[in-house]
């Protein structure tokens, strides 16, 4: 795995140990702290994050934990004001390789942090040296004492990304979905959004290097908003955040050139902005008909079969000197889709014709622009 790719995965796995201890510690005295522990002496791909709730710290850590590592991880509780009546516990994708509550590993510690008198000044290692034996002049045995009686509290958590995925998806739907009970899949979209929500919570809060604070007033507005957009009878997006969110995975699948939908769309306009934008239309309508698709088959089918009777009725009324792909897909996509279920808005009827244009589309509903062998 790339060093980018690393620290990408690894920051999606402490956001999701963030979200999973909000939903298992909801209470009226909630505050959740979730922060990056930055140490000026490794890279972003070691760099450890923090939980705080309470008068308990939580550690987060994908990958693997070496001695060193580890190290680092309790010198950033050491560094607490209360770290001898706190709580600690460590959340790992992995488990540790090695026995940590030892004489062994609480000495490895103090050489770790008497090495911290030639580090970096404000590196964790450093700080550390400082604190312990420079302002409290404190002896290697006594400190490695105070280590171990730290290491004792430590609890230890190991979860892989998988099985953090479905504790958060079975805690969040068993409490916060109760109310859905015609389409399953609408209880995956809500703990999606209410997800998406906090992700966008934090990324605000990191861009301006903030610690973002959750409190249980806040948690509950989250709760609240996915509740009344996403139900067994309604089905709610902000389109604008759907737009930036898949403009990423619109532009790579453009890039690719391999989905019908994309080469069809490029018959219409050569202009790479006009097929993303497409691209992300089909998107958040095939978002809208994972919710539906199950349950309501018949409406979806005939919703699809008006889209397809639509581009026919456009066929059949363009004569044959105007006939290009372009005229023929404005014609169509400017027709009303009549179905009660599509929500309002050209981004999800256009997004509807063009998922039409897909390969794995049944012919009686497939769509054509013109013929592929037109886009070199």
């Amino acid at each position: 795995m790339s060093s980018g790719i690393s620290s990408q995965y690894g920051f999606l796995y402490q956001r999701k140990i963030f979200i999973l201890h909000s939903l298992e510690n909801a209470g009226t005295k909630q505050l959740l702290t979730f922060e990056g522990k930055d140490d000026i002496d490794v890279g972003s791909d070691d760099k450890i994050y923090a939980i705080n709730s309470g008068n308990t710290y939580v550690q987060v850590k994908s990958g693997h934990v070496n001695k060193e590592c580890f190290s680092r991880i309790i010198c950033n509780w050491l560094l607490l004001d209360d770290c001898k009546t706190a709580n600690f516990e460590l959340a790992l994708e992995n488990d540790l390789n090695f026995t940590f509550l030892s004489e062994e590993v609480a000495n490895i510690i103090v050489e770790y942090v008497s090495s911290g008198k030639t580090k970096k000044r404000n590196s964790i290692a450093n700080r550390t040296y400082e604190k312990y034996f420079n302002q409290r002049a404190i002896q290697a045995e006594a400190f490695a004492s105070e280590i171990f009686s730290i290491l004792s509290h430590v609890r230890i958590v190991v979860r892989s990304m998988d099985a953090v995925d479905n504790q958060l998806a079975n805690i969040f739907c068993d409490t916060y979905c109760p109310d859905i009970i015609e389409y399953p899949m609408a209880k995956e979209k809500r703990a999606e959004r209410f997800i998406q929500y906090i992700n966008d919570e934090i990324d605000s809060a990191l861009k301006e290097k903030k610690a973002y604070v959750l409190i249980y007033q806040d948690f509950m507005r989250l709760i609240v908003k996915v509740t009344e957009e996403i139900s067994d009878n309604k089905y709610t997006i902000d389109t604008y955040a759907f737009k930036k969110r898949s403009a990423v995975e619109a532009r790579e699948l453009v890039d690719n050139r391999e989905l019908r939908e994309v080469k069809q769309l490029f018959l219409v306009d050569a202009s790479d902005k006009f097929v993303i934008r497409g691209i992300v239309n089909k998107l958040l309508y095939k978002d809208f008909r994972n919710i539906y698709a199950s349950q309501k088959t018949t409406e979806i089918s005939n919703l699809e079969q008006n889209a397809k009777e639509n581009f026919e009725s456009a066929l059949f009324s363009l004569n044959e000197n105007d006939m290009t792909p372009k005229s023929l897909y404005t014609k169509t996509v400017e027709q009303q889709i009549e179905n009660n279920l599509l929500p309002e808005g050209m981004m999800y009827r256009n997004g509807c014709y063009v998922y039409l244009t897909g390969a794995s589309i049944d012919e009686d509903f497939q769509i054509t622009w013109g013929e592929d062998y037109e886009h070199q």
